[in-house]
């Protein structure tokens, strides 16, 4: 295991997004993915493996690809295929495993709207916790941390600095902790995403909330959007097709830990962590889930490779 090279994988939503976990008698007909443990929302692997694999055959195709020795070969070699140079005992191709392993991505960071600077980043000790063990980052959490108070960038305060008012929520400020704190958190996640709001903003409206309170946001804050169909005929909705659909809002940050392991394909096809940064390099903005004709899942990647030793493998 200590041979993984590890690629992290950030998202930034620049438009709604929608993974949908099928239909729901609940009051949400088409609700989005979530953890069944905690209930956040996550983009699950076999999604951003599909997503990534139809970006590489992208690359592979164009002119950049061609010259940084992407071809389909690599594309095969990191997503697995046919592998029609070895044959099994009944003359069928054999089937190969791609070398990356790709984590479900989580959420670390969600909007929430804020009484003032009209909207914050919410997330918790919980998320950052778990940032921190699944990629080996040292970042700074506050410590003991209770449900009716929080740690906010300065945009957020209100009531002479002494409260924050999350969605209809009042929390008082940590005490016992500089206004600093929330910066410093902020400071070491700036480079997880290069969107300018992100970049610039971070600072000033990170709020870190009690897990709890992290839990009740991203559960009931999502939003939820009613859908139809009209009948071109009478120009009226036609029957069943009115239905509420959940998605996850814009401006929330995801990421995913990568894993490269050697190709397992018998020919080389040369270095495929160096093969893996020049997909995600290229990435750029990526479209996950559904609703792709009316604009959702639009993401922004950032990636980064990072260090051996602690984190996920």
């Amino acid at each position: 295991m200590n041979k993984m090279k590890r690629h992290l994988l950030t998202l930034y939503t620049r438009t709604p997004l929608h993974v949908g976990s099928g239909t729901s008698v609940d009051v949400v007909d088409l609700p989005i993915m979530r953890e069944r443990i905690t209930g956040f929302p996550i983009i699950p692997a076999s999604s951003l493996k599909g997503v990534l694999r139809q970006a590489a055959r992208e690359l592979a195709g164009s002119e950049p690809g061609k010259s940084l020795g992407f071809t389909p070969a690599v594309v095969e070699s990191l997503f697995g295929a046919k592998d029609e140079l070895l044959k099994d005992a009944e003359g069928k191709d054999i089937l190969h495993a791609g070398c990356v392993q790709i984590i479900e991505a989580k959420l670390l960071a969600f909007p929430v709207r804020s009484l003032a600077g009209c909207f914050a980043w919410v997330t918790c000790p919980a998320a950052l916790r778990r940032f921190s063990r699944d990629t080996g980052k040292v970042i700074t959490i506050p410590d003991k941390l209770q449900p009716e108070f929080a740690v906010a960038g300065p945009d957020l305060l209100v009531y002479e600095g002494k409260q924050i008012v999350l969605e209809e929520y009042a929390f008082n400020i940590q005490p016992g902790l500089a206004l600093t704190a929330a910066a410093e958190t902020a400071r070491q996640l700036e480079s997880l995403s290069t969107d300018p709001l992100w970049q610039q903003e971070l600072s000033k409206r990170l709020a870190i909330v009690h897990d709890e309170n992290f839990q009740h946001f991203v559960t009931t804050c999502t939003e939820v959007v009613a859908r139809i169909a009209i009948n071109p005929g009478t120009r009226t909705v036609n029957g069943g097709a009115l239905y509420n659909q959940e998605n996850v809002p814009c401006e929330a940050l995801f990421y995913s830990v990568i894993n490269v392991l050697p190709s397992r394909r018998p020919e080389g096809q040369g270095d495929m962590n160096l093969q893996l940064g020049h997909l995600l390099s290229a990435a750029g903005v990526i479209q996950v889930g559904g609703d792709e004709t009316t604009g959702h899942g639009f993401c922004e990647t950032s990636y980064q490779v990072l260090a051996n030793g602690k984190g996920l493998v």
